[in-house]
């Protein structure tokens, strides 16, 4: 996402659209990103097409990969369950002051132990965190990772309860399940000074995310709006759109419009005007017809059908030398990640197998009525409905034109031109306020 500003490269190409990020909230900004950067995305194994309907199946296809990724990584996260109810190592970087013993229990490294009881002593005895890193540095003391302390660094290792002798792992938490390095008496004076600093920082204002942000144009000389926050006379804050050519007095008087009042105006009207019955029937025959014209094989399924019979050959062969009577330490060792693996590689040849599945008009269409549902982050129900259906929106002083991701041979489908019948949104700032380009 950095380098794509850069302008190092021209696409980037992923295997398939459940490859792109870890859920829809993400793809959608990284989307937006790469599409500000003009860098295209193309995947190896879909037939997304360029068309404006393209965009609505790709939303619903990755909806769907999301859905199989949380299924797959319940099972895995119950492997790892299992482990965490023991007190064992699940992966992952070790805490600075441990290692891993031959039962993937943790044991303590007395010579890092050292350094981490350093970091309490100078911490309590309120350092700064920059002389700490400093000191630890010059000694030539590493990180977990290998790498050189930075200030970010201690927080992390001062409230660590591991060092205390408790094991977390997701909502697993047990006292005394491993070594400890320092005792609770320094660990809670440690917390205390912790508190201290934190409320002496003042803590920073969220950020506004404008959600029609490169989709928004002025109806009336059709450059972008922009975002822009103001501060009132009495320390109100407010969000809004404007028009730059307007902002800059070069021809343009086009008003500055509420962000919230014309989110949720985007938003409702894209939903009575997806959800209408002939739209959906459209929509959901678009998308099937996309779909049947894919032409990409069963490379994916192909690919763990190998594996699975590879791992078979592996299990065979390992079993074959127990019953032999090879006797090593490794043998049993093997035969548990082989059987590990073949469990994990049959789970993802049915998602691979799932991902093969062709929707039916039916099928589609009940997955679009599911964005009559609003989530229980607000925000980001809002941005998925912009993403997956908005294609432009023209705002003008007395109406709104919004254009859909819907093929312009559907005139009555494509776009929908709403009145502003009331000004309520519209610049209410007083004289006093300041504003700031976001």
């Amino acid at each position: 996402m950095q380098d794509s500003g850069k302008h190092m490269f021209e696409a980037v190409i992923v295997y398939r659209t459940d490859r792109f990020a870890r859920n829809k909230y993400d793809s959608a900004i990284y989307k937006r990103h790469l599409r500000k950067c003009n860098v295209e995305l193309h995947y190896a194994a879909e037939h997304i097409p360029e068309g404006p309907e393209g965009i609505i199946l790709e939303s619903l296809m990755e909806g769907l990969a999301e859905y199989y990724s949380a299924e797959l990584s319940q099972k895995i996260r119950r492997g790892i369950r299992e482990s965490a109810l023991k007190g064992k190592a699940t992966g992952g970087n070790i805490a600075l002051g441990y290692k891993i013993g031959p039962d993937k229990s943790f044991i303590v490294d007395e010579k890092e132990a050292e350094a981490v009881r350093m970091i309490f002593d100078m911490f309590v005895r309120q350092k700064p965190n920059s002389e700490i890193c400093r000191y630890l540095n010059d000694l030539g003391i590493k990180t977990s990772r290998g790498n050189p302390f930075t200030k970010s660094s201690i927080p992390r290792i001062i409230q660590n309860e591991k060092y205390i002798g408790v094991y977390k792992c997701g909502d697993i938490r047990i006292e005394d399940a491993v070594p400890a390095i320092v005792s609770k008496e320094v660990f809670a004076m440690a917390q205390k000074e912790n508190a201290r600093r934190r409320t002496s920082k003042q803590a920073a204002l969220p950020r506004a995310e404008y959600l029609l942000s490169g989709k928004l144009f002025c109806g009336h000389c059709k450059k972008k709006m922009t975002g822009v926050s103001g501060t009132g006379r009495r320390g109100g804050k407010f969000y809004y759109y404007y028009c730059p050519t307007a902002r800059s007095k070069k021809g343009c008087d086009k008003k500055h419009v509420s962000k919230d009042w014309l989110e949720d105006l985007v938003v409702a009207e894209t939903l009575d005007h997806i959800l209408r019955p002939d739209a959906l029937k459209y929509i959901a025959n678009a998308c099937y017809e996309i779909q049947l014209k894919d032409k990409t094989g069963d490379e994916e399924v192909e690919f763990f059908r190998r594996r699975i019979a590879e791992n078979k050959r592996a299990l065979d062969n390992t079993l074959k030398a127990i019953e032999s009577g090879v006797e090593t330490m490794t043998l049993p060792v093997r035969l548990k990640e082989l059987e590990m693996e073949r469990l994990q590689l049959h789970d993802e040849l049915k998602a691979a197998e799932a991902r093969k599945v062709v929707l039916t008009p039916e099928h589609i269409e009940f997955m679009l009525m599911q964005y009559a549902e609003k989530g229980e982050d607000e925000q980001a129900y809002k941005k998925e409905i912009i993403e997956c259906f908005v294609s432009e929106v023209y705002l003008y002083d007395d109406k709104l034109l919004i254009y859909y991701n819907i093929n312009k041979n559907h005139p009555e489908l494509a776009k929908s031109d709403l009145a502003l019948l009331e000004s309520d949104g519209f610049d209410q700032r007083d004289d006093a306020s300041t504003t700031k380009v976001r």
